[in-house]
């Protein structure tokens, strides 16, 4: 048996107001996708199962796709969703403790102010994972690379995942403050990074492989 994983992997029921980030350019994805959709590309590409993320923030979200795992052994993981600005986040993350594929959680912090991870709120949020053994998703525009690596700086044991490098701008080739913020982040042992969605900070239409070195 293998070992390869597909570290980054979406389901959802697809519904167009709470997929509205499924947008017309993204048509042939605007529709239902699920594990039987997913496996056998995971089977023809020799990988032995992925990591399901959320793609929606709700509890919900997180039930979701602790039910596909259950369901469907080829999903090792779920980094799922909880309100970390709750002030009740110690009471959830205990809640959600007894599941045993639940490995970490992600908020889509690339949507929201820049200044949003020096909230007091989230950074509570934070503060309470490792208690959990839980791991952090950080998915961010790479604007926001210095207040992600503030973050790292002031949680040192807390475990950090990178998504999709931090979304450097390949379509325009300005990637000088990106490459900048990416070696400060190297600098951290608490921290991982996917290798993944570059094409979709590409030119959609016309990208090469040359474009994602």
């Amino acid at each position: 048996m293998n070992n390869r994983i597909d570290a980054h992997q979406h389901f959802w029921k697809f519904d167009p107001v709470r997929d509205s980030w499924i947008d017309d350019t993204m048509q042939k994805i605007q529709r239902d996708f699920l594990p039987e959709d997913l496996m056998w590309l995971l089977t023809e590409n020799n990988f032995e199962g992925c990591v399901a993320v959320q793609a929606s923030q709700s509890e919900e979200e997180t039930n979701f796709l602790l039910d596909l795992a259950k369901q469907n052994s080829f999903i090792k993981g779920i980094v799922g969703w909880v309100d970390l600005r709750n002030k009740n986040i110690a009471e959830r993350l205990e809640h959600f403790s007894v599941y045993e594929k639940l490995k970490g959680f992600r908020h889509v912090v690339q949507g929201e102010p820049d200044d949003f991870m020096f909230e007091k709120d989230f950074r509570n949020g934070i503060a309470a994972l490792k208690q959990f053994n839980y791991t952090y998703d950080i998915l961010i525009f790479h604007r926001q690379l210095p207040a992600a690596i503030d973050l790292i700086k002031n949680f040192p044991d807390q475990p950090f995942v990178i998504d999709h490098i931090a979304k450097p701008d390949i379509k325009s080739g300005d990637i000088i403050s990106w490459k900048k913020g990416i070696e400060e982040i190297s600098k951290y042992e608490n921290v991982w990074c996917k290798i993944s969605g570059m094409v979709t900070e590409a030119d959609w239409n016309s990208w090469k492989a040359d474009d994602l070195k």
